[in-house]
């Protein structure tokens, strides 16, 4: 906020063109669409914390929003110049909870893994059903993570690289945000990463007993 306030004071001393003016105008959005990702994030975690119901519970199909999280995935991935490939389970699989939630956490792990894989390299997201679980993995061949960093990495503003991070917009809260998400869904997440070899995260999720899995007519790829 005191970058933000500086900016448009200096902007405000003496007469600009139309151009700089331009300029300071969009330096600022790009400062209020990063300060409002991080205020949307510390209200989240404060409502969580106070104990406030904020998740629905219904009925999920995960291979629904799995195969609308992986073709965002595509994007985000080809944006950065990276390999996107998705390997999911042919199974119709329902667990309880909140779509959206459910949606934004493994889009945070997607989006982690753009971020740090370098142009080239491949992200590989896959499902798997076991008796009374879906595992959903997202490896990516990116820069890996060291052994000191892992059991701090779902912290609150934990950055391994605190200058990556502000290169890369990060605030320190999606992994803690994703972490809670699975916990609150009755799983939990795990990771474990080779620097320099890339990175692996897996969700853990109960299945809905409620509502046996199906074997689906078509893999989907």
């Amino acid at each position: 906020m005191a970058v933000l306030r500086t900016r448009a004071e200096l902007a405000l001393r003496k007469p600009r063109s139309e151009n700089e003016y331009r300029k300071v105008l969009e330096r600022q959005l790009q400062g209020l669409e990063r300060t409002s990702d991080l205020v949307e994030r510390l209200m989240l975690l404060a409502r969580a914390d106070s104990g406030d119901e904020i998740l629905r519970r219904e009925p999920v199909q995960l291979d629904v929003i799995l195969g609308s999280v992986c073709e965002q995935g595509t994007t985000l991935a080809a944006a950065k110049g990276v390999h996107f490939r998705a390997e999911l389970a042919a199974h119709n699989m329902s667990v309880t909870g909140d779509p959206d939630f459910l949606e934004r956490r493994f889009l945070i792990l997607i989006d982690n893994a753009a971020k740090f894989t370098p142009p080239l390299g491949e992200i590989v997201v896959t499902s798997e059903l076991t008796d009374d679980s879906v595992i959903v993995a997202v490896r990516d061949t990116g820069i890996g993570i060291s052994d000191a960093d892992l059991p701090n990495l779902f912290e609150r503003f934990y950055r391994v690289d605190k200058a990556r991070a502000r290169a890369s917009g990060g605030t320190g809260l999606g992994l803690a945000i994703g972490r809670w998400i699975a916990r609150a869904h009755g799983g939990e997440i795990e990771v474990a990463s080779i620097p320099g070899r890339g990175t692996l995260f897996q969700v853990r999720l109960p299945i809905d007993r409620s509502r046996p899995a199906s074997a689906m007519s078509v893999a989907a790829s």
